[in-house]
């Protein structure tokens, strides 16, 4: 009996004295501004930042933490961090709003890590920001948003996405596209039409090695990284986001004569070609018909969102809704999106467990915009005649005959620009389901270290139709077409991890094991059909052609292919004191891309840190908030190249009998492109974080190219050959400046931030003779990629009206020779940045976005479509109203001649136009209601607003949209001017 109750005495000293050893935290968490209770915000012990909770629907939290915690670290987005001692008491925090908050998390996509210890260059871009613009696809909200950072639109139409460069181009024939991650899983820039960025919760850019080199292979043009909205504790919310606007063209800034220039034009300079009486010269000054107001058109957008989170601190969830209908300023086009999604997460003792579904419908309406289309609608506006209409008084389209068939023409034999937009159709629709899971499991018996694996499914469908109209000139010689095609491609991606971090005194370690896999599945087809009898608006009544005759025979294509990468690495992070830190990564890739023998390379990182104001010297400089320096070095690799880029043969049929034929000269030993960059940086912020910013310098070098170098045909029968030849470097610095003018939390707060990039592009080596021949886009040693070779012109002769040229020589000829070609600068700008500011008083806010591109060329080939006089019969520009003639010897625009002597060249420099622009991106008004007004009437939280995007841009080149994606300008979807109004309303 006396051994049962010592051994009873004994286990209840141990379970007393185990229990001493923890306690009970218990808080609250509101708003400084209005003492409102925060939902959902983090509470973590800092010593030991696994041990943590959230706050609940009212603000509080209860927290057991081990009795050597001494600090809390308290986070809500949007305000800024606060650490609280422990103490013996509750704790009560008010948080202040912040919008220049130093993200405490750096976002890599295999894990989060504390920015204060990170070593690598990121920068974060505001959800909220991105989600309020009506955008079709969401990477056009990131321009100005970040430095280094280079945002192209890639024109209006609605839906398509845009360019996107982080610290220049890194390859001449592969792809430079960043890699684009959401919730672990890779996702493509062209499906971000079926994606709703209201999911968003945060977008991290990763642009230096530490920060990519986790990515590897696929890591060399930087990476954007998604995370979606995630449930929080408490209870039910629910929100509702609607917006409707309008959008219009922008300023056109290329003009063409009205109907009294131009047959003032046709008549006086031109000798009246047409042999017209004064009086139908003067019937056809009066019409002045306006092709651009006949095809533009003004369009209606409407966006509409629910969504509903909550939960308990193990289950909570978050579902969303999502429709968008958002017209083009081209008649006939527009973008029409539906979305949904659902995400829930739960804890079970040492279990996590996570599942997220999106699916999505988009549906886009397309003009048959491109560069080799003379019946483009948005050519038409600029080349068919003002005294031409699109319909005839009885309204039939205005068209001339072929044989006595209409054949969509106007007098001039330009097209009908309107008829081939109405008549013609070109619609896509895209299907999109995007699953993640995760099962993470905390070891008990060590404490910090888990086990996590994360597994991802992407699906994508692409239907596209293509009807051409037999009655228009793009099929009338085929008497119309239909083309059908559909794609699906099918990505899954699977990581498994065992991650560790802890802390033991003054160190902090941490880091991880991964293994992944990633398989893409693509396959497609093609069918395009000849022959109707007649123009057809849908599917009914159409009939192929005669098998025997040559244009009616259909074209039938398809493809299908599977790559695969897999992937072993680790990563690890060391602190010392809170003052220095060493980020490491190393990563093996095999890629199926590449022949056996090179399938496999290594990539790694080192990173290091020195938190200067940490130090016991630069506390003492009060004004000090934060002060550190990085330094990182490393590899990343590119394998965006084509499946199977080795091989030799494809199948072929001929005389019936199936075989294989020549495609490619293969070459086995075809391999990664690597990129090699270092980068220092300096984090600041003064003034209790009042003013922060960050400066990098960087050099980023990319070496084995992809690179199909020209060989001898006669030694094989191809011209060029796949190879890994030639390199590039790219170098560059960046500044982001932010800062709070104003910060109160009952007057008025301001804030501004503004971000500067200049980053210089230089090809080191090519092979042959260091140039590559192109038209106007010629690659050279020394130059930047997209550059522009072209002949100097320099004026009118007056003695004759001949264009002169500079030769290499210096001087000067009305010869042209393209021998003597310089370069004129590059259609990617070395400088480009962005401004913003935000001003706020008593539920008022008031927010602009401003951004720029400096030092950008581009050859507008627009231009040289209308200003060629040779041309007469089309529209013409108005400089040729001053062509030289020898009754206007002083005229700067060359006469037309015809003689073979001085023929209109297109490849000089007087078709080059400074495409430099400033853009007021973003304007936004809004008011928030008090809290203490809606609570009477059930309302959580609303705000109204009203918002204009692409409002003014500043620029000289002539022209609808600076905006152009590569060296050359040709009847591009300009972006829209639009306008809208919005009310966000929560319960």
């Amino acid at each position: 009996m006396k051994q049962l109750l010592r051994s009873l005495f004994i286990l209840l000293f141990v379970a007393t004295s185990a229990m001493a050893q923890n306690r009970t935290i218990t808080g609250t968490v509101t708003s400084a501004e209005d003492n409102l209770p925060i939902p959902g915000a983090s509470v973590k012990v800092k010593e030991m930042p696994n041990i943590g909770t959230t706050t609940s629907a009212d603000g509080k939290f209860s927290l057991n933490v081990p009795a050597t915690a001494k600090t809390l670290v308290i986070s809500y987005l949007g305000f800024s961090s606060v650490d609280v001692p422990i103490g013996s008491g509750a704790i009560t925090v008010k948080l202040e709003q912040s919008s220049n908050t130093l993200s405490d998390v750096v976002i890599t996509g295999y894990g989060n890590i504390s920015r204060k210890t990170y070593a690598g260059a990121s920068a974060t871009v505001s959800a909220n920001d991105v989600a309020k613009q009506t955008f079709g696809s969401f990477d056009q909200a990131l321009q100005g948003a970040a430095a280094g950072v280079s945002v192209i639109a890639n024109g209006g139409q609605p839906g398509q996405n845009a360019v996107v460069r982080i610290r220049g181009n890194g390859s001449i024939s592969g792809s430079n596209t960043p890699l684009f991650i959401m919730d672990g899983i890779e996702i493509s820039a062209a499906d971000f039409q079926t994606m709703n960025q209201g999911d968003f919760e945060s977008l991290e850019i990763l642009k230096d090695a530490v920060s990519t080199s986790l990515y590897g292979s696929r890591g060399a043009n930087g990476v954007v990284v998604i995370t979606t909205k995630k449930g929080k504790a408490g209870q039910v919310q629910i929100n509702y986001d609607v917006q409707v606007g309008r959008s219009k063209m922008p300023e056109d800034r290329l003009i063409v004569m009205n109907s009294q220039q131009k047959i003032d034009y046709e008549v006086n300079i031109r000798d009246n070609p047409y042999g017209w009486t004064p009086q139908e010269a003067d019937e056809k000054r009066a019409v002045n018909f306006s092709w651009k107001d006949a095809l533009f058109q003004t369009g209606q957008t409407q966006q509409h969102q629910i969504s509903a989170n909550g939960g308990t601190e193990n289950t909570k969830f978050y579902a969303s809704l999502s429709y968008l209908d958002q017209d083009g300023i081209v008649q006939t086009t527009g973008l029409k999106r539906y979305t949904a999604r659902a995400t829930v997460d739960n804890v079970v003792k040492n279990f996590k467990f996570g599942l997220s579904v999106q699916g999505g419908f988009s549906k886009r309406s397309n003009t048959f915009e491109g560069d080799a289309f003379v019946s483009s609608p948005l050519n038409a506006i600029r080349w068919s005649n003002p005294w031409e209409t699109a319909y005839n008084p009885d309204g039939s389209f205005n068209q001339g005959t072929t044989g006595g068939v209409p054949n969509g023409r106007l007098s001039s034999g330009q097209p009908n620009g309107l008829m081939e937009l109405l008549l013609n159709k070109n619609t896509g629709r895209q299907i999109k389901g995007l699953a993640t899971s995760y099962l993470e499991y905390s070891i008990p018996s060590v404490d910090g270290l888990y086990l996590r694996t994360n597994w991802g499914i992407d699906y994508t469908q692409n239907e596209r139709d293509e009807f051409t109209s037999p009655l228009t000139t793009v099929a009338f010689a085929k008497n119309g077409s239909l083309t059908r095609g559909m794609s699906r491609n099918f990505r899954y991606t699977g990581t498994t991890s065992l991650n560790y971090s802890n802390g033991f005194g003054k160190h902090q370690v941490g880091g991880g094991l991964f293994f992944e896999t990633v398989k893409n599945d693509a396959r497609s087809f093609n069918f395009t059909g000849y022959g109707f009898t007649n123009g057809f608006k849908n599917e009914a009544g159409i009939t192929p052609g005669s098998a025997t005759a040559a244009n009616y025979i259909p074209l039938v294509s398809g493809t299908g292919g599977q790559n695969g990468l897999m992937s072993v690495f680790a990563l690890a992070n060391y602190g010392y004191d809170n003052k220095y830190f060493l980020n490491l990564s190393v990563r093996r890739d095999g890629s199926s891309k590449f022949g056996t023998g090179n399938r496999w390379a290594n990539f790694g990182s080192i990173g290091a840190a020195w938190a200067i104001s940490e130090e016991d010297f630069a506390k003492k400089i009060t004004f000090i908030s934060n002060l550190k320096l990085r330094a990182s070095y490393g590899s990343t690799g590119n394998n965006a190249t084509n499946n199977y880029p080795l091989d030799q043969f494809s199948a072929a049929t001929y005389a019936g009998v199936g075989g294989f034929s020549p495609n490619v000269a293969g070459n086995p030993f075809l391999t990664w492109e690597t990129n090699v960059s270092a980068n220092i940086g300096v984090d600041f912020g003064f003034l209790k974080n009042r003013i922060n910013g960050t400066v990098e310098v960087y050099n980023r070098k990319t070496k084995d190219l992809f690179f199909n170098v020209p060989v001898d045909p006669a030694a094989g029968g191809f011209d060029e050959i796949p190879s890994n030849f030639g390199s590039l470097r790219n170098r560059g610095i960046e500044l982001s400046l932010n800062g709070d003018v104003f910060r109160s939390t009952t007057g008025v707060n301001w804030s501004v931030g503004a971000n500067i990039t200049y980053n210089k592009n230089e090809i080191l080596e090519l092979p042959a003779d260091n140039t590559l021949d192109g038209d106007v886009g010629i690659l050279s040693v020394g130059a930047p990629i997209n550059s522009l070779f072209l002949v100097p012109y320099v004026g009118v002769d007056p003695a004759n009206g001949h264009a002169l040229y500079r030769k290499l020589d210096g001087t000067v000829t009305d010869l042209f020779d393209s021998a003597d070609k310089i370069r004129f600068g590059t259609s990617d700008a070395p400088w480009i940045g962005g401004f913003s500011t935000r001003v706020a008083y008593k539920g008022f806010d008031l927010s602009a976005q401003l951004n720029f591109f400096s030092g950008r060329e581009m050859f507008n080939s627009d231009l040289t479509n209308i200003a060629n006089p040779d041309y007469y019969y089309d529209n013409l520009h108005v400089s040729l109203l001053n062509e030289w003639t020898p009754t206007n010897t002083k005229g700067d625009v060359p006469s037309s001649d015809l003689s073979g002597n001085n023929t209109f060249q297109t490849e000089t420099s007087r078709f080059i136009d400074d495409a430099s622009f400033w853009r007021l991106r973003n304007v936004t008004l809004g008011y928030t209601v008090p809290k203490s007004a809606l609570a009477r009437i059930g309302v959580r939280s609303a705000r109204i607003f009203i918002q204009g995007q692409n409002l003014w841009t500043s620029t000289k080149f002539r022209g609808f949209d600076p905006e152009a994606t590569g060296t050359v300008l040709q009847g591009q979807y300009p972006s829209l001017v639009q306008g809208s109004i919005g009310l966000t309303i929560g319960f």
